[in-house]
């Protein structure tokens, strides 16, 4: 789903049939799917994606995506757990605790609130030397640059990433070149051919139940801290939400989800 200049995707990882997202938000998938979350930046300044899966928070203080770049979380930011996320059927109490899940308005849900980083301000007017005709003896010189201002340690959005297990991953600084964007951004393009949709989507009919995200195995991806300006106050919001489907329908879902809303939590089952 695209919001704006940032844009969020589920990918699957590993073994299995894969994921599809529907226009609702929805993301159909099977029950030990292990995935990733691709985080778009499609504008030119960087922003910190704060990061919500089943209500939890898993990026502390925030991932740091750079303008025009990409990135892919594959597992929380934390230093006690490694796992890689994984779709986990409603129903599990080992992973969701003894209701299982049901009792969880945000069972599936991801949310990813981006926030720009605020570009420097404008030069300060300094004041005339008082020694104007020695200052023009002497001829020009160049003025000390301007430190940029930066926030307090602790409201610091603190984490990039280094790397990913996955092969030719987007992800760290050492990558950069890989994470650009080949193009410019969309509104400096020709218009874009629209693709046919198809004859029978998937609905929540097709969903058998509710889903949320569990962890397994171990990532090797690492995260660094870092430092960055002022953030915007406002921030902008992606939700999309991992559901249980069958084969058929996962299959048959093509197209993404257009507008941003909350997707529909599916009923509790037993």
């Amino acid at each position: 789903m695209r919001n704006g200049d940032f844009a969020v995707e589920v990918v699957p990882r590993g073994k299995g049939i894969g994921v599809r997202e529907i226009t609702s938000g929805h993301v159909l998938a099977r029950p030990g799917q292990v995935y990733a979350l691709r985080i778009r930046n499609y504008g030119p300044l960087r922003c910190v994606a704060d990061v919500r899966i089943d209500g939890r928070s898993v990026t502390a203080g925030g991932l740091v995506i750079d303008a025009w770049c990409t990135e892919e979380l594959e597992r929380p930011i934390s230093p006690d757990e490694n796992g890689r996320f994984t779709v986990v059927a409603e129903g599990d109490e080992h992973v969701f605790g003894p209701d299982g899940g049901r009792d969880n308005a945000d069972l599936g849900l991801i949310e990813v609130r981006f926030r720009r980083e605020l570009p420097g301000g404008p030069e300060h007017a300094r004041p005339l030397h008082p020694m104007l005709s020695d200052a023009l003896d002497r001829g020009p010189t160049m003025p000390a640059s301007a430190h940029p201002s930066r926030l307090t340690p602790d409201v610091l959005a603190p984490w990039s990433a280094l790397g990913s297990a996955g092969h030719g991953m987007p992800n760290g600084k050492r990558q950069a070149l890989n994470r650009m964007f080949p193009e410019k951004p969309s509104s400096w393009l020709a218009p874009a051919e629209h693709a046919t949709a198809p004859v029978e989507e998937p609905t929540l009919d097709d969903v058998e139940r509710a889903a949320g995200t569990g962890l397994t195995g171990h990532s090797s991806q690492r995260f660094i801290p870092t430092q960055l300006g002022p953030l915007e106050s406002e921030a902008t919001l992606i939700q999309l939400r991992l559901v249980i489907a069958s084969a058929e329908a996962i299959a048959a879902a093509r197209l993404p989800a257009a507008e941003p809303s909350v997707p529909e939590r599916p009923a509790a089952r037993p």
